[in-house]
Order: structure tokens, then sequence, then C-alpha cells
């Protein structure tokens, strides 16, 4: 799979294990609300809050190898696989370096940034407890997104989908008996959770080395040679990963933002209806994510290529293909709304499951213009135009901040009307990615 044509069988061949292993991957923030939520509306709203402020470390790193990516499918495209382990070892040293980094930085001033942002003290401690545990899974975490960008990037994802189930199995078990205490390990409650994610993701990477090693992947791709640090790569990988980082922190810095607002200005229960409905964007939009990142392969392979002719094709089917899967999403939501809310809610607070189903309607409607405008940007990002990408995203981000801080200000404000900013949000992405591609004379619809 050196050179790709973008058919429907490739599409789904490097997509769906994306899909099983992302689902698997998030829902480590999935059961750390489920097993935390259970303890109480204070647990619930810390663990969404302090998710979503480790997403920004996460995404960061995310961000960086999502450079590494694209320059791999690329010398893929090319038939010129040497280099491409060259690109890996210089991708590793770099996040490692990163991690430890961020890692300092939460150890020593996590209480000071999240008492910047909440005023709920009981929020705030146990947030910090929650992030002191969670913080050791960066550094595997890191090491993770590298390998995620080499076999995504060579168009062979299995391996990922498998590590993710291993990691998945052990998020569980591990939630379940450091949270309540069971298998005879101590009680450590909100701090458990952070825990588990730790140890699993680091299992994770295990599997990933191993089955790295297994397959006969170091020696076909020229891995783990670290003959030099290549400061010539490291600038090059920089000018795609660099803008990329700085979209993924712009637009979860965003998302923090609105929380913080959310809490201050409508209180505990709409923070913690708006973490349920976090949880469920990150889940049942996996399928969107991991098409953009199928985006991301196939159009920088075709870049390598120079089959530049074959984009507008490859997006237009990934696209149909994204539908496709938030059509099934909302079906499912549908179907079976009280599950899909209340398995993040504690049984004490079962009273915010009829509010939350007032929101489900805003969310169905994210789903669908969310799985094409992902894909389209992504195609914005694929074919080199890195800069103009992070501009959409700073530009649309602002609109989203100005549409959400006038949405505070109505006297009718709740947590509907807030959660519609994610309308205004996908729809300047898409409006903003098809201008681009129009002035590129390419077009996609």
């Amino acid at each position: 799979m050196a050179q790709l044509k973008a058919t429907y069988k490739e599409i789904l061949a490097i997509s769906l294990p994306l899909v099983i292993g992302n689902i698997a991957w998030t829902s480590n923030g999935v059961f750390d609300t489920i097993f935390v939520g259970n303890l109480g509306k204070t647990e619930l709203d810390a663990i969404g809050f302090a998710s979503i402020f480790y997403s920004v470390l996460f995404m960061m790193g995310f961000s960086f190898t999502r450079g590494t990516q694209m320059l791999i499918a690329r010398r893929m495209g090319e038939l010129n696989k040497h280099e491409v382990g060259n690109i890996l070892d210089t991708t590793i040293i770099s996040m490692v370096s990163f991690a430890i980094l961020f890692f300092i930085l939460i150890k020593v001033f996590s209480h000071e940034i999240l008492s910047f942002m909440l005023t709920n003290e009981a929020i705030i401690q146990k947030c910090d407890l929650f992030l002191g545990y969670r913080i050791w899974g960066l550094i595997p975490s890191f090491i993770s997104f590298v390998f995620i960008a080499f076999y995504s990037g060579i168009g062979k994802t299995t391996i990922l989908a498998v590590s993710v189930a291993v990691m998945t199995f052990f998020n569980i078990t591990l939630n379940y008996g450091l949270v309540y205490g069971k298998f005879g390990l101590p009680v450590f409650g909100i701090g458990g959770s952070g825990l588990a994610s730790s140890i699993s993701e680091t299992l994770a990477v295990l599997v990933l080395l191993g089955g790295t090693f297994y397959k006969g992947r170091f020696h076909e791709y020229f891995l783990f040679r670290f003959k030099k640090f290549d400061l010539d790569l490291l600038k090059q990988m920089s000018n795609i990963a660099v803008p990329l980082m700085l979209q993924s922190m712009v637009a979860v810095g965003a998302w923090l933002y609105l929380f913080a607002r959310i809490e201050t200005k409508l209180g505990a229960d709409a923070l913690a209806i708006s973490s349920i409905f976090r949880q469920l964007i990150l889940f049942f939009t996996i399928p969107s994510w991991s098409l953009g990142s199928t985006a991301n392969t196939i159009i920088s392979n075709m870049a390598g290529q120079k089959d530049f002719s074959g984009v507008k094709d490859a997006i237009r089917r990934i696209s149909i293909v994204s539908l496709g899967f938030a059509i099934l999403s909302c079906v499912v939501i549908y179907a079976f709304p009280n599950f899909c809310i209340g398995i993040f809610t504690s049984k004490q607070d079962y009273a915010l499951i009829p509010m939350a189903h007032k929101i489900v309607p805003v969310i169905f409607v994210v789903f669908i213009l969310m799985s094409f405008s992902n894909i389209i940007y992504n195609g914005v990002i694929s074919v080199g135009d890195i800069y103009i990408a992070l501009g959409i995203q700073v530009g649309v981000v602002a609109l989203y901040i100005i549409y959400f801080t006038i949405m505070f200000k109505m006297p009718f404000i709740n947590t509907f009307w807030i959660w519609t900013s994610e309308w205004v949000y996908w729809v300047a992405i898409l409006v903003s990615s098809l201008v681009f591609f129009r002035y590129k004379h390419l077009e996609i619809v």
C-alpha cells in the first residue's frame, strides 16, 4: 500500500482500524467519566473539566505527530522508505522532550492554573487530584502518538486497534479496582481513574513496540537507528507540526474557556450536563476524526505521487463515508437516549437526564455538520497549506468565542443555546474550507 488511489476499499482499510482504535482510546475518557461520575456531582464536574484541561496537552502532542504522519505518507508516495525511520527517530526524541517539559509544568503549577479558571474550590481540589495521577501517562501517550503517526502514514493501521484494545481492557479493569477499591486494591477515588489511564497507556506502548519488532518493521523502515538528531528534518517537521499544534490548542482552548464560563455563569448542573455531552460528542464523532486522519494519509500520499487531480475525488469519497457514520450515530442516540446520557450520570444525579434530553437535537446537527466539514478542512491541511488552515482555525474560533460570549448575555440563555455555538463553529469551518478550494480551483462540491 505504498501508493494510494483513494478507492473506497483503501479508505475503509485505513480508517476502520483507526475508528476501532480511536473508539477504544476515547473510551479512556468515557470510562473515567462513568466510574468517577458515580462518586457524585462534584467528581463528575471535576472529571469533565480536568479531562478537557489534560486534552490540551494531549492534543498538542497528537497534533505534532500529525505532521509526522503526513511526512511519512508523502515519503511512501515517493517510494522513499529509507527516510521513514529518520523521521520517526527524530519525532520520538522531540516528543519525549516535550512530554518531560509538560510533566514538570503540570506537577508544579496545576493548582494555580486551575484556580485561575475555576471558582469552586471543591471542584478545583478534585481536578488537581485527578491530574496528579493522570500526568504520569503523558510520556507513554506521546510515544504512542509517534507510532500512530507511523502506522497511519504507511497505511497499515490494524496493530493500532490491537494496542488500544489492550489499553481499554486494563483501563476498565483498573478504573473499577482503583476508583472503588475492588480486587484488593486501595480506594483512590477520582485519583484512581487518572492512575488507571496512565498504567493502561503504558501497556499500550509496550504492545506497539512489541508488534513493531515482531512484524519486522524495524528493518523494513530503518527504525530506531538514532544515528544523529537531524535538525534540518526537525525544522521541516516543525513547519508542518507547529501550525497543527496551534490549531488544536486554539480549538481545545476555546472549549476549555467555554466550560469555565458555563461553570461561572450557569452553575454546576449546567457544567455536569455539558460534560456529558462533551463525552457524547467525542465518542460519536470518532469516525469523523479517524477519517480526517485517513484524509491526511491519502491526500499526502497523493501529493508524494504528484497526483493532485485525485484529491477532489478523495475528499468526496471520504466525506460520503464520514456522513454515513454520522447518520448512524444519530440513529443510535435517538433510539437509546436514556442509556447514552445515563451512562455518564451518577445515581444521585439522574435528575439531570431530562434536562440533558433537551440538548440532544443540538448534537445531531453537530454530527452531520462535522462529518463533512472536518474532512474538507483536513483536505486543506493535507495539500500543504498549513498556515492557511491555521488562519481559518483562528478566525473561526474567534467567531465561536464571540458567539457564545454574546449568548451568555441573553436573558433566555440556557445550556441548549450555549451548545449551538458548535453549529457556528462547524458551519464557519465548512464555508472557509470551501472558499479555499474554490480559490485553489479545485471544486469539491
